[in-house]
């Protein structure tokens, strides 16, 4: 009976053991990618519903995708007027696939969503590179959440919306099917990665020659296997894609582009410099030193053991670094997106390198190949937090929709799909689903116009040239339909020119001042206090809160400034002139309202003074009178105007100190 028990027992044990394993790893990835994918695609809608898209790069984006669903192939208007395929600036054959997510929903968030989840896809085939290499379920879902995690692709997700973001999961699955010697996949999503971007080839072309020459690396020691020309020891597959590769990136650069641009070739050639000397110093400046040191944080500084790879992934990475764009090396916009993937398959690498060998610590009980990967996912995730976009780090914003952002769907309703409509920069992107957009202050309106659509509060140009075509497209035979809150709808042939009370809304303070101080301008007019306000590039603004007092007698200028050392305006950071004095004159305003005006965002360094003064005249330094300030605030020596307080910059953030 024993023995039968036995027996039992063994078999029993056997079924067990032959029970298919639940792949945890596995899971926990497709469960990152999911939440990737929906945690950014709900940032980035909430960021285009804020206002915080633009006609470049958003609108014309979204312009060309849905013209070329309504058979105008990748046409979008330029700021000129004229109606141009993109094929001007970039050749991206993937554009003609992504408009067919508007059948899913016609509207721009159609593309934040598919491009979240594009870039989230590329975590897969980044966990079984890790996984086959380090044989370790764990280890592998650290790296495909540190590819998660990576604040350069985060930044890119979040950089409005652009073809090269579709390039890292192609090029990764790639390169997984690559290593695999999986030709006819490799070769699949190869061809995937050239249809994104021209530049995208020349990644295709290295990862090509690496796969078809077979290259092996040895520790730090770069080998041939064998080493041996003849065809048949040849992966021909990926050296078929490479010469493609570099056909496709000649062809679309020096034929297609040339071709459909106006100057005959591609306006980005411009940004690269072509003497040798030029090209060193380019390279060495601290700006993009640190946006290399930067790049190498986000995965624990692993990639410096991996050169090879990083070779694999050099040609973005050479082309970024380059560059006299700053954006392209500032790790905070789209260029960085195919780069990210490669340091973090270099890390892998790294991690594998370091395991492999026998180094460790003296005097201590642990070695680093143990703690490598543990210590390399610390140090990314406290960079992370430093730069990242998650609530985990720094860079997180979760703008609120206001009443006077969702208010804009009132006047979007009333513009037919159909007519041709004029606009600013961050209303376009809202009006985009349509064959022609004109950009508002960038050319006289043309005559096909129909609709003019403005918000004057978020106005970010110059105010006179504002009311200056403001005036003529009123002159033109524009009245307007319908204004509020500071939007106003201009329909050509209506009526009216006279702008209802509604409109000054936006002017009308909801809030009170963050810096409370009191100051009046003779009897004539009262501070109440100010905000410190940055835009989403550091840049400084001010809101100034005011109100009318009994002896107001005139239209008198508010003259908010950032004064030197000897109280004269700073040129380095010059404030234009204000906005309301055109739409709603000190004498319009009611008795007891307070009005909230804001002046144009503006550099101003590691610190500023902040300096007020109100002025009768065309300008301050020819001003026929100034209001004498009455306050416990300093006041200039001159008695011309107050010192409100001064701004430090406290890493990204200023900070006021009196």
């Amino acid at each position: 009976m024993a023995h039968y028990a036995a027996l039992g027992l063994t078999m029993q044990s056997k079924i067990e053991n032959q029970k298919p394993k639940i792949a945890w790893g596995l899971i926990i990835v497709l469960a990152l990618i999911v939440a990737y994918s929906a945690y950014f695609s709900a940032l980035s809608i909430q960021r285009h519903h804020t206002f915080r898209t633009y006609a470049s790069d958003m609108g014309q984006m979204d312009q060309a995708l849905w013209n070329t669903l309504h058979g105008n192939l990748l046409e979008d208007t330029r700021p000129n007027g004229k109606q141009m395929p993109r094929l001007t600036d970039h050749v991206e054959p993937i554009f003609l696939v992504i408009p067919f997510v508007f059948l899913i929903h016609d509207g721009i968030e159609s593309l934040f969503v598919a491009q979240s989840i594009a870039i989230a896809l590329g975590a897969l085939p980044i966990f079984w590179i890790a996984r086959r290499r380090l044989k370790s379920e764990w280890a592998s879902v650290i790296f495909a959440a540190m590819y998660l995690m990576f604040p350069a692709l985060q930044a890119a997700n979040l950089a409005e919306f652009h073809a090269v973001t579709f390039a890292p999961a192609p090029l990764m699955f790639a390169y997984n099917y690559g290593e695999e010697r999986a030709w006819k996949r490799y070769a699949f999503f190869s061809l995937i990665a050239l249809a994104v971007k021209e530049d995208i080839a020349l990644l295709v072309l290295v990862m090509g020659l690496y796969f078809g020459f077979r290259f092996k690396v040895s520790g730090f020691k770069l080998k041939f296997l064998p080493l041996n020309l003849k065809l048949e020891t040849w992966n021909l597959i990926p050296l078929v894609v490479a010469i493609v590769s570099i056909a496709w990136f000649l062809l679309a650069l020096f034929v297609i582009i040339p071709h459909f641009h106006p100057r005959g070739e591609s306006v980005y050639i411009g940004r690269y410099p072509r003497e040798p000397l030029a090209i060193l110093i380019g390279l060495l400046t601290p700006e993009k030193i640190a946006y290399v040191v930067k790049l190498f944080a986000s995965v624990g500084f692993l990639a410096l053991f991996d050169p090879i790879t990083l070779l694999v992934g050099s040609p973005s990475l050479i082309l970024n670094l380059l560059s006299s764009y700053e954006a392209q090396y500032s790790g905070t916009y789209h260029y960085s997106a195919p780069v990210a993937p490669y340091f973090v398959l270099a890390a892998i690498g790294g991690a594998a390198a370091i395991r492999n060998c026998q180094l460790s610590i003296v005097n201590c009980q642990f070695r680093i190949r143990d703690s490598i990967i543990p210590l390399a996912f610390a140090i990314a995730l406290g960079y992370h937090a430093l730069a990242g976009y998650t609530p985990l780090g720094e860079e997180f914003v979760w703008h609120e929709v206001t009443p006077h952002h969702k208010l804009l769907a009132r006047f979007t309703a009333q513009i037919p799909r159909d007519a041709p409509v004029m606009t600013t920069s961050t209303l376009f992107p809202h009006v985009s689903h349509r064959r022609v957009v004109y950009r508002f202050g960038q050319l006289p309106v043309p005559p096909d116009t129909q609709f003019i659509l403005l918000d004057v509060s978020q106005a970010r140009t110059n105010p006179v040239d504002y009311a200056r075509n403001y005036r003529a497209a009123l002159a033109q035979g524009f009245g307007i339909r319908d204004a509020a809150d500071g939007y106003i709808l201009l329909q050509r042939g209506a009526a009216s020119q006279e702008l209802p009370d509604a409109f000054y809304d936006f002017l009308r303070a909801r809030t009170a001042p963050a810096q409370r101080v009191q100051v009046d301008f003779d009897d004539k007019l009262r501070l109440l206090g100010y905000d410190v306000k940055q835009d989403d590039w550091q840049r400084v603004y001010l809101r100034t809160y005011w109100t009318r007092l009994p002896g107001l007698d005139n239209n008198f200028a508010l003259y908010p400034f950032f004064p030197d050392d000897i109280g004269a305006p700073r040129v380095d950071a010059q404030l234009p002139d204000l906005m309301f004095p055109f739409w709603y004159p000190a004498l319009k305003w009611r008795e007891g309202e307070v009005i909230a005006v804001e002046t144009i965002p503006v550099e101003v360094g590691a610190r500023a003074k902040i300096g007020l003064g109100v002025f009768f005249g065309a300008t301050w330094d020819d001003a026929e009178f100034y209001l004498a300030p009455r306050t416990a605030a300093p006041i200039s020596p001159d008695g011309r105007w107050v010192l409100l307080g001064e701004i430090v910059r406290n890493g990204k953030r200023y900070e006021i100190v009196k």
